[in-house]
């Protein structure tokens, strides 16, 4: 996987097709109606939207959601095209499906066809516009198929462990010879902040990202908190409120 802080060309892309897609789950576990949560006043629903707004290189956006609380949410601040079928709305459902989904209902309706698809989730709410469009301007200076936000793991997985049989092994069998942090190679998670796909990718691929020739746009701890718990939200709350 490629990585790069940043990028500062701003004149890279010719692609004038770039979809944005905010998937946002009615029935979401851990916290009930997690992207109505607010951070300073807003809910994560609206900083969403409106950091995709700012975006100079998206040219289309979608709110995709199988929630009617979540979607008159989602109409104070944009025109909400449809109502995610339940198919694709279960605790199984992958953000890829969201994605081709919104993809194949913009060709149908509008014959609109996208040359790019960014997924944007409301759960990160310190994205901004700046992370969205480094990271489709990485994704064409690398010529890759597809790009995503990155940031350090909170603990190296090389001192991670699984069961086996009543025992606890290396997850990775090489770590148990790592005794310093700064010796382990490093490593790299999601930062769950901007996912961007080419169209025939996104439609072609197995599995999850990353994979192939994925380029990865490194970020800030702080900046990649993924709200999924209450004590995600209260260090969401407390960054925040110090960064006011």
């Amino acid at each position: 996987m490629q990585v790069l802080d940043q990028v500062k060309d701003k004149k890279l892309s010719n692609y004038k097709k770039i979809l944005g897609v905010i998937p946002a789950r009615g029935n979401s576990r851990g916290i009930k109606n997690k992207n109505l949560l607010k951070i300073n006043g807003k809910s994560l629903i609206e900083i969403a939207i409106e950091n995709a707004k700012k975006s100079k290189k998206i040219t289309k956006i979608i709110f995709s959601s199988d929630s009617n609380k979540l979607i008159n949410e989602a109409k104070k601040k944009i025109k909400v095209e449809f109502k995610r079928p339940k198919k694709i709305s279960t605790h199984k459902s992958s953000t890829y499906d969201v994605l081709k989904h919104a993809t194949k209902w913009m060709e149908k309706k509008y014959k609109w066809k996208a040359d790019i698809i960014v997924a944007l989730p409301p759960t990160t709410p310190f994205r901004n516009y700046k992370h969205i469009d480094r990271t489709l301007e990485l994704l064409i200076k690398k010529k890759a198929k597809s790009a995503i936000t990155i940031t350090e793991p909170s603990y190296s997985p090389y001192w991670m462990f699984k069961k086996e049989k009543g025992n606890y092994k290396f997850l990775i069998s090489s770590g148990k010879n790592i005794q310093r942090r700064q010796d382990a190679p490093k490593t790299y998670q999601p930062a769950g902040m901007v996912y961007a796909l080419r169209r025939n990718f996104l439609f072609n691929m197995k599995g999850i990202l990353p994979q192939n020739n994925t380029a990865g746009l490194f970020v800030k701890k702080e900046e990649a908190i993924n709200i999924d718990t209450e004590l995600d939200y209260k260090i969401a709350k407390m960054i925040a409120k110090k960064t006011k």
